[in-house]
């Protein structure tokens, strides 16, 4: 700023310095003075072009930067979105487990400063799985300080899928070999019958393995829900239909396949009174978690554990698929049916959407 400053100053001394020596008609000092003038003009004309050059150059590197920091920034609120809305528990803390950030997920898992217990000894011992959970941990060191990087994921969910499917796979295959082999015994029992009272037997027993097999493959049968927005009331206006004396509370709007939501309602509903209950109650919260909840006799810890697996039941006349129907339509929306019941207090199903 200074050379610019002596420039201008030069230039109008110079000036000045002509003026007089044109008005002294001095011809050789005038002559030298405007030679002067000229050479400091065409200095000053290209000092003046370089930092104009310059100047443009620097407006251009600030447009990039400026972009690039506007791509940083979307990057940046993408990550921020993605981190708070996965299911996956994410941490940031210190060695010994002090949380310095955590996602949605992870807020709901512990509302405190620090990792649970489980979680930290899990990391100790090296573990894979915590609490249903996968554990996966990294260790950076950010800002000179090393940090660990938690991430847990809800598997349990995962886990239910594949077990369906596999005994999905497992009563697919065992009633097509059964439905193979009835089906000429019954053929020939049927064209026996007249002849013999002991094929008729045959034929009759034949027939009720028949409806046997048959119940068995609706857990291979279940469509993909059609999903519609309905008043909870009319839910509860079709369960009233069959059970008048339920109790109902909720109101509002639910998403989901009306028919299948019911049928897995009237199934727990009919459970319920099947196991001695004398009331029960279903109700519907905001957040479109409903609730199945009965005075009943309740189920010991070894039935609760076993009381979705197919084929299981406590029924003498059960056939055990109404709960694995109830959790397999349930898996298809997305959502989870679980269980809290213990001896002598009652049972109670929730289901989250």
């Amino acid at each position: 700023m200074k050379t610019y400053l002596l420039y201008i100053v030069g230039f109008v001394v110079l000036m000045a310095v002509l003026a007089v020596s044109i008005e002294a008609r001095l011809l050789w000092p005038s002559i030298a003075l405007a030679v002067m003038l000229l050479w400091l003009c065409v200095l000053l004309y290209g000092r003046v072009g370089r930092l104009l050059y310059a100047y443009r150059e620097t407006e251009k590197e600030n447009e990039r930067l400026h972009t690039r920091l506007a791509e940083a920034e979307r990057q940046l609120q993408y990550l921020r979105q993605l981190t708070e809305n996965v299911d996956t528990a994410l941490f940031v803390c210190s060695t010994d487990g002090r949380i310095d950030w955590m996602n949605h997920a992870a807020k709901e898992l512990t509302p405190g400063t620090s990792l649970p217990s489980p979680v930290l000894q899990a990391i100790a011992d090296h573990a894979e799985v915590v609490d249903g959970c996968a554990l996966s941990t990294v260790l950076l060191r950010i800002d000179g300080q090393q940090r660990l990087v938690v991430a847990l994921k809800d598997v349990s969910m995962l886990m239910q899928r594949q077990e369906m499917e596999a005994w999905q796979q497992l009563i697919r295959v065992l009633t097509h070999e059964i439905m193979n082999s009835l089906t000429p015994i019954i053929s020939i029992s049927e064209t026996l019958t007249n002849e013999n009272e002991a094929f008729a037997v045959i034929n009759r027993r034949c027939h009720a393995l028949l409806d046997f097999v048959e119940s068995y493959r609706q857990l291979t049968r279940i469509k993909s829900p059609v999903r519609t927005t309905f008043p909870i009331s009319e839910l509860f206006e079709h369960i009233a239909g069959l059970y008048p004396q339920v109790h109902t509370q909720g109101d509002g709007l639910l998403t989901a396949d009306r028919c299948q939501l019911e049928q897995v309602l009237i199934n727990l509903v009919k459970n319920a009174y099947e196991s001695g209950a004398t009331e029960v109650e279903v109700s519907v919260s905001n957040d479109s978690e409903i609730r199945v909840h009965d005075n009943g006799c309740g189920m010991s810890p070894d039935v609760v554990d076993h009381a979705f697996i197919p084929f299981f039941t406590t029924k003498p006349t059960g056939t055990g698929i109404g709960l694995s129907l109830c959790r397999q339509i349930i898996l298809k929306h997305g959502g989870t049916i679980t269980v809290e019941s213990h001896k002598g207090s009652g049972t109670t199903f929730t289901i989250k959407l």
